[in-house]
C-alpha cells in the first residue's frame, strides 16, 4: 500500500471514529430542491456519502473526500429530488476525477461524469462558479442531503459566514486545516453568533452558495458529528482552471 493511499485511509478512520457519536448534520432548516436545482446527492451502494453541484449536464462538482470508496462505478447521483430516499432520478457514475495533489486536506476538490446527460428542468438546474475570489467575509447558503437533528434526509439549507482572516485562523487547532485556509484552497464556515452548527462526513460536498454563485463546497470539519465553532470549505474559484482543463480534456 503506497504512503499517499496510507494517509487516506487514517484520515477516513480518524474522521468515521469522530464521528461516531452524531452521525449528523446540525442547524439549518428544510428547502425544496426546486429553490436550490443544482444540488444533488451522491451515493455509494446507494449510501449518501457526499453532495455536489451541476456545473454541466454530465458533470458534478464535489469534494474529493466524498470518494473515499472504490471501485468508481458504484457511486450513483440522485438529482431533482427533496430527499434522495424517496422520489428522485438517479444516474450513473462513468468516472470520478479527483484532483491530483489532493492527500486529505489541500486540494481536497473533484469532479464527477455521468454516463448520461441529466435533462434541465425546474428541479434540474446548473450553477455557476462565482467569478470573484472573495476574501473579505461573506454570507453564504450551504445545502446537503446530510441526516440531520431531526432525523430525515431531507435537502436542508443552514447559513454561514465564509473567511479566511486571522480571527477564523485562530479558531482552527490543527495545523493542516489552517494550511488549506493560508493557501488560498479554503474558507473558514462560521455559523451565525449564537446558533449552533455540525457536520458529518457524508456533508462533504455540500454546496456553499450566494445569489445562485458557487463559492465552496464542504471539506471537513474538526469536530466531525458534533457542534463546531468553524469547520472549512473548499475554495472552488481556486480550482477554476483545474476544473475547466478537466472537463476539456475528459470530454
Amino acid at each position: 500500500m503506497n504512503a499517499k493511499l496510507v494517509l487516506l485511509v487514517a484520515i477516513f478512520g480518524l474522521l468515521v471514529g469522530l464521528a461516531s457519536t452524531q452521525s449528523r448534520q446540525i442547524g439549518g432548516k428544510d428547502v425544496i430542491v426546486q429553490d436550490y436545482p443544482f444540488v444533488v446527492a451522491i451515493t455509494y451502494l446507494r449510501e449518501l456519502c457526499g453532495n455536489g453541484a451541476i456545473i454541466q449536464k454530465r458533470w458534478i462538482v464535489s469534494s474529493a473526500s466524498s470518494f473515499y470508496n472504490r471501485p468508481f462505478s458504484q457511486y450513483d447521483v440522485a438529482v431533482a429530488t427533496d430527499d434522495f430516499r424517496g422520489d428522485a432520478t438517479w444516474h450513473e457514475v462513468l468516472n470520478i476525477y479527483i484532483h491530483p495533489e489532493w492527500v486529505g486536506f489541500e486540494h481536497n476538490i473533484g469532479l464527477v461524469k455521468l454516463v448520461t446527460e441529466v435533462s434541465y428542468s425546474v428541479a434540474v438546474q446548473p450553477i455557476s462558479i462565482a467569478t470573484n475570489d472573495w476574501s473579505r467575509p461573506l454570507d453564504v447558503t450551504m445545502l446537503s442531503y446530510g441526516k440531520n437533528e431531526a432525523g430525515s434526509t431531507h435537502l436542508r439549507a443552514a447559513t454561514y459566514t465564509l473567511k479566511t482572516d486571522q480571527t477564523c485562523l485562530q479558531l482552527l487547532q490543527d495545523y493542516n486545516s489552517r494550511d488549506v485556509i493560508t493557501l488560498g484552497h479554503g474558507y473558514c464556515l462560521i455559523p451565525p453568533a449564537g446558533t449552533e452548527r455540525g457536520q458529518y462526513v457524508n456533508d462533504a460536498g455540500a454546496p456553499v452558495v450566494k445569489d445562485n454563485q458557487l463559492y465552496g463546497l464542504f471539506a471537513f470539519s474538526e469536530n466531525s458529528g458534533g457542534v463546531n465553532d468553524v469547520s472549512v470549505a473548499t475554495r472552488v474559484t481556486f480550482f477554476t482552471d483545474w476544473i475547466e482543463s478537466s472537463i476539456a480534456r475528459y470530454s
